[in-house]
């Protein structure tokens, strides 16, 4: 198993027996489970599945942004929206109390 890379996303390490040492998501999408890359019909971990979505959002800081310059118009206790996004398969709302 090899140190954090900047390639890398998420990194999980277990100290159990029966579950992988390291479990990482590179920024890609792929899958590592004790540094080989994840294939659910050859895991020795039967019980165990992994699923990454991909998308190709990418957050710039506008939606923090945003999040600040509401925080200066609104109201104690006002719920503003800040984000709204739909397509197809999913719908996002960011929305923030004040």
């Amino acid at each position: 198993m090899n140190n954090f890379s900047e390639n890398d996303w998420i990194r999980i390490t277990s100290k159990r027996k029966d579950m992988p040492k390291e479990v990482r998501i590179d920024r890609a999408g792929n899958v590592y489970i004790d540094g080989e890359l994840y294939d659910p019909a050859t895991s020795k971990y039967k019980n165990l599945s992994v699923s990454v979505e991909k998308h190709e959002k990418v957050a710039t800081g506008e939606e923090t942004e945003k999040m600040l310059e509401s925080q200066k118009k609104a109201a104690k206790g006002e719920t503003v929206i800040i984000t709204d996004y739909q397509d197809p398969t999913k719908t996002e709302s960011t929305t923030v109390k004040f």
